[in-house]
Parts: structure tokens; C-alpha cells; sequence
């Protein structure tokens, strides 16, 4: 599954406003994505116990180190000892995902991600599963904008077998007619259903429209994608993404970097070097108002709001003070947002903010579901912090709380052996050092108002933002003109009410041309 969708389904799929009867697709309760875009608890409610001390600035957390080498394939291997348990985990990333799918085929690398289990040269999807089982393992493929991973968890006693495993998944599938036509039929499916959540369509609709061209604009596949896609086209998206020269390995556990060398040298042996096709990106659209796409759902009684704006990518140097910034707006159930929206006017039973992690230009977005008839007043308040958090610098002890919710958090982020694979991983996805999150809690307890502040001012765009709600248009179409010109689209994104701009002024000063992607 597409990691971002699996993100959707549940960080993003939004919650129910309090008191209404729920609507006909199902609506996840989501928890905050504090730092990243991972799964939280929610709490119910926030007393001021429940707040983090304000005191002595964060201690950065011991991250364990490194051992990094180079496979006779050109395969880069990350290892990581961690004895506390008998188990290890592997994770081989491909740097490819669906930024380089071609563009009639969009999803054509999350069905290529699919299929990895579903049979290889030397045996049939049900001996795959059969090996996993013997070895008391885990083993699981996901895809995203950038990457196809395959993971397996398994005993450290059987480094060598999971290894081989791994490897003649990615070395070796067969891309099977059969399981191709299985595979089909679970897709369609579940894009059935899919196409009736207003979690997903909000997310569709939202990223469609921030992105344009850019390949990050289309989040999922389409039945006619699962229609049209053959064999080959599998095949041919493999051999032209999986080369050594363009993943690299970690495994992390109860192993030594000696014994792990030793092992995926055999495990990888024969893997041929390539020259690796180049992922283009076209320029965002630059967005030079605010605009409302609303998306009627008739049988809606609630409202799913998304608000944002390209921000940021997750190399930038001011990814930590937005951050903080984040922290202090939505990125938790003590922050503003939710305070005001559940604790105070008892609008929704949450309200968020996060910033996407992305090798490109990722979202900035605001998120809640409500009751129709509160949207109005839940919409007033969501354009009230987005400005108060731009404007005005927060508290020292708002802010200080802010970033030590961050900083007590992230000790839970390092006390996993697959937890550490993926911090490793993402230290070589952007390009980080190796040290990077050996400074993170200095890093966060350095921001100061100004800086949380700039980088606000510098990445959030209220006058600029992009407002897409599903829900009953009858209900809120009115209400949400305030915030700029509506267009209505159905369920399947097709137009039914075009944008109705208000007339220029008589007279405006000529305005500087805005620079592709620029928001």
C-alpha cells in the first residue's frame, strides 16, 4: 500500500463533529502527527496537568551509531547494533516511488509494490509466505512519492535467510499474469470504496490542486490505471528503478556489522549496476489568492476541512522551527486549534495542523471535521489562528511547552530496532548526516519566538491558503464563499459549479510576476 495513503487512512482521516450522527463512509479518528505524519493516541480532554513542564532545556538523546559500507554490488548498507532483544529488522529502500510513474500510468510503482510478494523466479506467492512463516518472521511492502520499501522483522539467528528473502524480492519477482489479474481485482475494490470516503476525497482534491503537474499531485491509482496496466509495464518500471546504484540497506538489530556485511554480500551478489532514468518535477502552481474547492457530497452531515499551502520541503533549514511553529498552532491535542475548536466551542472532537515530510515541496495543512451547520463558525476559527500564528510571535511559555512535547517525545521515537531502520533511512532519503538525530533535542530547544515566528511567516500563507471541504454544498456553499472563490466539484472531481472569480478592482497596481512554485 502507498505509505501516504496508509497515512491518509488514518493521521488524516478526520474526525466526526461532536454530536453529529456519522455519515455513510466511515470516519477515522485520527491522532496528531506531532514531528512527522506517524499514528498518535488522542486524548480525550487537556487539563493543565497534563501539559509538559516548562523548565531546563532538552538533553539530546544518545542516537546509536552507524556502520556504513559499500556491498560488492554498489548496494550501500546501514548497520545498527541494538542488543536489548534477539531480533532484527531490514529494510531495503528502492529511491523510486510515484514521482516516476509515467504519466498516463500514475500507481503503476505502488502496483509494482504489491506484487513484490506475490511471487519471485524461484517460488509462488504462497512459498513466500510459507518461508516468512518458518522463520517466525514479518514481512510487509510499502511505496510513497520517493521510495518502494520492503521490510522484514525476523530473529537475529536468521539474518541470512531473511536477507536472501529480502533480496530475491527485489532481485527476482516474477510479476505473475495470474496474481497480476488477483491483484486487479483487490485494487478495484478497494478503490470502490475507497472513492466514497470524504477522508480521501478532501486529500485528493487538496494535493491535485496545490501540485498541478508536478508528480506529487496524484496520490492514488485509478481504475482505469488497474485496467489498462500489463505485465510488462511492471517489468519494465522494475528493471528501469531496481539497480544497487539507486537503494541502499539497513538492518538494524541484534547484529554485528561484521555478520550483516557478510550476509548481504551473499544475499545481494549479482546485482547489476544501471543507469537509473531521472524523475522530472514540474513547478507547482504558484497561488496567488486564497481559493475554496468544495466537493458535495450530498448524504454529508458533516464537513471535512483541509487548509494549506505548499510549504516546505524536509531538508530546508527551517523544517524545525516551522516545526515548533506547528507544535504551538495544531501539531497536538494541547495546542490552539484543538483547544479552541473541541475544548472551548465544541466544534469537532479534533482539529490538527501538520507539515508533510518530503524529499520535495510538502504541505503545510489544517484539518478538522465538523457538524454542517457549525462550519461557518469552525471556519472563522480556523482563519483566526492561521493568522494569529503568522503575525504574532507565541508566548515564551507556549512555546517553551512546544518544544517540550517535541523533545519528551522523541526517546519513544529510538526504542525500536524498526523505529531506529526508519530514522536511518531517512537520514539517507534527505541527505542528512549521520549526527542529525543526535542533535534533534537541540535543535528543537534552540527555537526561539522570532525564529518559530519567521519561519511561520516564511511557509504559512492564510491570505494565499487552499481551502478544499467536502461536504453537503447546499449546506455550506454560502459560508465558505467568504474565504474566496468556490469551485463545486462531484464525488468523482468533476466540475459542477466552475469558479466564479469576483471582478477585479478599477484600478491595481501592476503586480510583480510570481515565480514558479512560488506561494
Amino acid at each position: 500500500m502507498n505509505r501516504r495513503i496508509a497515512t491518509l487512512s488514518w493521521a488524516s482521516a478526520l474526525i466526526v463533529g461532536c454530536g453529529a450522527s456519522v455519515s455513510t463512509a466511515p470516519v477515522a479518528q485520527p491522532a496528531p502527527p506531532p514531528a512527522s505524519t506517524s499514528v498518535q493516541v488522542e486524548r480525550s480532554a487537556v487539563s493543565d496537568l497534563d501539559r509538559p513542564p516548562v523548565g531546563d532545556k532538552a538533553s539530546d538523546v544518545a542516537f546509536p551509531p552507524i556502520a556504513r559500507n559499500a556491498l560488492g554490488s554498489g548496494l550501500e548498507l546501514n548497520s545498527v547494533e541494538m542488543r536489548q532483544l534477539p531480533t532484527v529488522q531490514i529494510e531495503l529502500v528502492i529511491r523510486s516511488g510515484s514521482a516516476a510513474d509515467p504519466e498516463a500510468l500514475h500507481g503503476l510503482s505502488g502496483l509494482v509494490a504489491s506484487m513484490l510478494k506475490e511471487g519471485t523466479t524461484k517460488r509462488s506467492s504462497a512459498q513466500i509466505a510459507e518461508a516468512v512463516d518458518f522463520l517466525g518472521a514479518s514481512l510487509w511492502v510499502d511505496n510513497d512519492e520517493e521510495t518502494i520499501r520492503i521490510h522484514m522483522q525476523a530473529l537475529s539467528e536468521h539474518l541470512t535467510e531473511a536477507l536472501g528473502l529480502v533480496a530475491e524480492l527485489a532481485m527476482r519477482p516474477k510479476f505473475s499474469d495470474v496474481e497480476l489479474g488477483k491483484l486487479k481485482k483487490r485494487e478495484k475494490d478497494r478503490l470502490m470504496l475507497q472513492s466514497q470516503n470524504p477522508n480521501f476525497l478532501v486529500a485528493r482534491e487538496f494535493h491535485r490542486a496545490l501540485y498541478g503537474k508536478h508528480p506529487y499531485a496524484e496520490i492514488d491509482t485509478t481504475v482505469a490505471v488497474v485496467d489498462k496496466v500489463k505485465r510488462k509495464d511492471l517489468a519494465d518500471w522494475h528493471a528501469a528503478h531496481f539497480a544497487p546504484n539507486n537503494a541502499f540497506l539497513v538492518v538494524v538489530g541484534d547484529v554485528t556489522a561484521a555478520a550483516t556485511q557478510q550476509a548481504a554480500e551473499l544475499a545481494f551478489k549479482g546485482w547489476k549496476t544501471r543507469t537509473v532514468p531521472e524523475t522530472t518535477y514540474a513547478a507547482p502552481p504558484a497561488r496567488t489568492q486564497r481559493e475554496v474547492i468544495l466537493i458535495d457530497r450530498p448524504q454529508s452531515v458533516q464537513s471535512v476541512i483541509f487548509v494549506g499551502n505548499l510549504a516546505i520541503e524536509r531538508s530546508h533549514p527551517d523544517f524545525v522551527p516551522l516545526m515548533v511553529a506547528n507544535q504551538v498552532l495544531g501539531g497536538s491535542a494541547a495546542s490552539r486549534l484543538f483547544m479552541d475548536l473541541r475544548e472551548k466551542q465544541s466544534l469537532t472532537y479534533g482539529a490538527y495542523s501538520t507539515v508533510y515530510e518530503r524529499v520535495q515541496v510538502a504541505p503545510f495543512r489544517a484539518y478538522a471535521a465538523v457538524r454542517n451547520e457549525v462550519t461557518p463558525q469552525a471556519m472563522k476559527a480556523f482563519m483566526e489562528h492561521l493568522d494569529r500564528i503568522v503575525k504574532e510571535a507565541a508566548p515564551g511559555d507556549e512555546l517553551g511547552d512546544a518544544r517540550r512535547y517535541l523533545t519528551d517525545r522523541f526517546p519513544l521515537r529510538i526504542e525500536t530496532p524498526g523505529k531506529i531502520a526508519g530514522m536511518v533511512s531517512d537520514l539517507r532519503l534527505y541527505g542528512f548526516p549521520d549526527d542529525y538525530w543526535k542533535s534533534y533535542n537541540s535543535q528543537v530547544g534552540a527555537v526561539e519566538p522570532a525564529q518559530a515566528l519567521g519561519a511561520a511567516q516564511r511557509h504559512v500563507h492564510p491570505d494565499k491558503a487552499l481551502i478544499v471541504v467536502v461536504g453537503k454544498a447546499a449546506d455550506i456553499k454560502d459560508a465558505l464563499s467568504a474565504y474566496g472563490p468556490v469551485t463545486v466539484l462531484d464525488t468523482e472531481g468533476k466540475v459542477i459549479v466552475p469558479r466564479q472569480d469576483a471582478p477585479a478592482p478599477a484600478a491595481v497596481s501592476p503586480a510583480s510576476p510570481a515565480q514558479p512554485g512560488a506561494q
